[in-house]
């Protein structure tokens, strides 16, 4: 099958090019807001458009389907998009309500025509989001809704058995390329902590640190960033304990025997739009502990691993309005680490278990081939028909 798509980076990879037999025809340069986007922002001063607008006179790259991601076709062309937020996707406007942006108002009507196909949640988080675009109630929220599926990525399993725990050092793994975003600083804190208080002795401990030290702006922290003195202050206790081992990155290969050879997978990330990290976590047999934003608990539910956090807004995630609410946060995060590491500590026979049912629910949740025929059958009969009638999938 000929899908046209608009770029091939890392959500597209993950969501979309998933399919060896179809033909991916790159579209990118065929979109007129390719050119238009530019002009917009740099010229006009205004928001970026997530919109796909064939050029004229194209139809040689025509594909049987469209399918994009975070996007909106505006086209008469059959398409389908998957999304992670909310779809339309709209930038803020000052001083306007989102559902009062003008963007927003003018593209809906496009999810709603006949060559839409429809719409891909990534994961139920996802789709909460975006049904609070839409008034309760609304004729149109009914109809994106019945137009909306929650379809996980897929995810190849690395290993079909946890392999057995060796005694001795506990292998603990972060991984996040933005360090602190991702809770590299409350991991260290956490880890730091209990061997200061003696909870835990550092020869007991093997820290793996995956992530840029430079990366040091936390999108959820908003105007509320940290300071040099903390960066400094979380630095200084990597060198100090010669537990921590920190690189600045490491190629995919090297990082998924990392993730194999690890007893716990570390993600208390303050900001996440899904987490493909954990699911490789547990492809890899390693059970992780996360923070509860966005779709963390539905991929990380207590049978196969660790939720931590703290209190999450109505689009689930944190919210930080003052420093103090920040303190709160980053107090249960550290808190949670401590105590899911202390439990850990004294029955570490729960990490085969957690371990094991980390890889059972990739097998179940996540199969790549299960995940392709949804999506065919999406692409030839549309969500409305797939989810009335879905096809028999493979067991």
């Amino acid at each position: 099958m000929k899908i046209g798509i608009t770029n091939n980076h890392y959500p597209e990879q993950r969501n979309i090019l998933v399919n060896p037999e179809n033909e991916y025809v790159n579209l990118k340069k065929y979109n007129l807001f390719y050119f238009i986007n530019p002009l917009r922002t740099r010229l006009l001063k205004k928001n970026k458009s997530f919109i796909f607008l064939p050029l004229p006179f194209s139809s040689a790259t025509r594909p049987e389907v469209l399918h994009l991601f975070n996007e909106v076709a505006i086209t008469r062309q059959k398409w389908v998009a998957s999304f992670e937020t909310e779809l339309p996707r709209v930038l803020p406007v000052p001083g306007v309500a989102k559902q009062d942006n003008p963007e927003l108002k003018r593209l809906i009507p496009h999810l709603l025509k006949e060559n839409c196909l429809g719409l891909i949640a990534i994961s139920d988080a996802t789709l909460n989001i975006q049904m609070k675009l839409f008034p309760p109630g609304d004729g149109v929220a009914q109809q994106i809704r019945r137009k909306t599926v929650v379809l996980h990525p897929p995810q190849t399993l690395f290993t079909p058995h946890k392999a057995p725990r060796q005694a001795g050092v506990f292998r603990l793994v972060f991984a996040g390329n933005e360090f602190y975003r991702k809770g590299g600083a409350e991991v260290v804190l956490a880890v730091s902590e209990l061997i200061e208080e003696r909870k835990l002795d550092e020869s007991q401990l093997d820290v793996q640190l995956i992530g840029d030290l430079t990366k040091r702006h936390n999108v959820a922290h908003r105007q509320h960033q940290d300071d040099e003195a903390f960066w400094r202050s979380i630095e200084n206790r990597i060198g100090r304990y010669r537990c921590f081992n920190h690189r600045s990155r490491l190629d995919n290969g090297a990082l998924l025997q990392l993730f194999r050879d690890s007893d716990i997978g570390l993600l208390p990330t303050w900001q996440e739009t899904y987490g493909f990290s954990v699911l490789e976590m547990q492809a890899n047999g390693c059970p992780v502990i996360t923070s509860n934003v966005r779709a963390l608990p539905e991929i990380n539910p207590a049978s196969a691993g660790w939720v931590i956090g703290g209190a999450l807004n109505g689009d689930r995630e944190y919210s930080v309005s003052t420093p103090q609410e920040k303190q709160q946060l980053r107090q249960a995060l550290v808190d949670g680490l401590k105590q899911a590491l202390l439990a850990i500590f004294d029955r570490p026979e729960m990490l085969q278990e957690k371990g094991e049912a980390a890889i059972l629910r990739i097998k179940d949740q996540h199969d790549p081939q299960r995940y392709i025929v949804r999506l065919h059958d999406i692409y030839r009969r549309g969500v409305i028909n797939v989810t009335q009638h879905p096809p028999v999938l493979p067991v």
